[in-house]
């Protein structure tokens, strides 16, 4: 059974990523999000979730609406006005 929603996950990278062509270009740093639906929460926590969608971002020292790039890069132009998200 299906509950409906939808969260956006986003989390810091480690730095394992980043390639030595991506410092070259000015890269610092990067985010992973992913687009997870749950399926129902039950009381014990446990919150299994289906992923609909992922990426990575990179990200240079001088970007600050970060969270403005996860959401179009996730959702395009079309980008919902609220959604749940995890971070």
């Amino acid at each position: 059974m299906t509950c409906g929603g939808e969260f956006l996950k986003i989390q810091p990278g480690t730095g394992d990523n980043l390639t030595r062509d991506d410092i070259a270009d000015g890269y610092t740093d990067y985010v992973i999000w992913n687009r997870l639906a749950p399926e129902c929460l039950d009381i014990d926590g446990d919150l299994p979730m289906e992923c609909i969608d992922s990426g990575m971002i990179l990200l240079k020292e001088d970007s600050f609406d970060v969270l403005g790039m996860v959401m179009r890069y996730a959702y395009g132009e079309n980008a919902p006005g609220a959604i749940s998200l995890l971070w």
